[in-house]
């Protein structure tokens, strides 16, 4: 067999390869682009492109709906002279009323959704903020099957920590979706402890959970700091996960909340506005009085 790394013949018995020091699994894989990792970091990158398509959709909704509320506002204007009801006439001023529902109905369905996952998300880091780490020691790190025993939320502050270069893709707790996180060595007493962190981490304390060795994704990234240069043989057998609670993820969960709910109010807030100017021309206008 080959490795798909550098086209090096390998041997059946062989635990790595000879030229690329690649581990055996990683230099027979199926390439990068079948793998559900991969995969997830390709739709992550189509997110902006359903994003402006989905923000060029609703401002054009919302561009028509203003454009028929000032349309249907000239009949209504002139309703005083029988010369202008007779040129406009009726069906017009009944059309624009449609048009105007029709608009009104779909911005306020959209921006009922967006209020609702803007709330959702919104909850969702609040409830992360608010959890109570344990604080966790390097003796306890350094405990036999610690990550097994530990609390679900801990805390750890170092004093040493190296950057890898590394970056990976991890899920947010509370429906936050994926994020791309830095991948960093930190020092546990004699050892080292592989941490995920969010982009814009600073300072020197960890706030999050631990994931077992022998969780796929925590494994695979132990495998990849081993046999990378900047890796070291005394790692521990666990990822810290630090990215919700990194103070810079909550800020940015917190600002992509709180533009959904204003977008979700936004639509809202118009299309009750276009049902009112409906509802308005569809009334017969007042007879004018003639007394004097």
């Amino acid at each position: 067999m080959r490795c798909l790394n550098c086209h090096t013949v390998m041997m059946d018995t062989d635990p790595i390869c000879p030229s690329c020091r690649t581990p055996v699994d990683r230099a027979t894989a199926a390439p990068p682009a079948l793998t559900g990792s991969n995969k997830s970091n390709g739709l992550w990158l189509l997110f902006p492109v359903f994003g402006g398509a989905l923000g060029g959709v609703l401002g054009g909704v919302i561009r028509a709906g203003v454009m028929a509320a000032e349309e249907s506002t000239r009949p209504r204007q002139a309703t005083h002279s029988p010369a202008a009801r007779a040129a406009f006439g009726a069906d017009s001023s009944s059309g624009f009323g449609t048009v105007k529902l029709v608009v009104g109905l779909v911005l306020f369905l959209a921006g009922g959704i967006f209020l609702v996952i803007g709330g959702v998300q919104g909850w969702g880091t609040w409830t992360v903020t608010r959890r109570e780490p344990k604080l966790a020691t390097a003796a306890d790190l350094c405990k036999k099957d610690y990550a097994d025993k530990a609390a679900s939320w801990i805390v750890y502050t170092f004093e040493e920590s190296k950057s890898t270069g590394v970056t990976v893709t991890r899920r947010r707790l509370a429906n936050g979706g994926d994020v791309q996180a830095r991948c960093l060595l930190v020092r546990v007493g004699d050892r080292w402890l592989v941490a995920t962190v969010a982009q814009g981490f600073e300072g020197n304390s960890l706030v999050g959970r631990l994931v077992p060795g022998e969780t796929g994704s925590a494994k695979s990234l132990i495998e990849r700091m081993r046999s990378s240069e900047s890796g070291s043989p005394g790692l521990l057998p666990f990822e810290f996960n630090a990215v919700d609670g990194s103070a810079s993820d909550q800020q940015i969960r917190y600002g992509a909340a709180a533009i959904l709910a204003f977008v979700g109010v936004l639509g809202l807030g118009l299309g009750l506005f276009l049902f009112r100017s409906a509802f308005r021309s569809a009334m017969p206008p007042a007879p004018v009085s003639t007394d004097w």
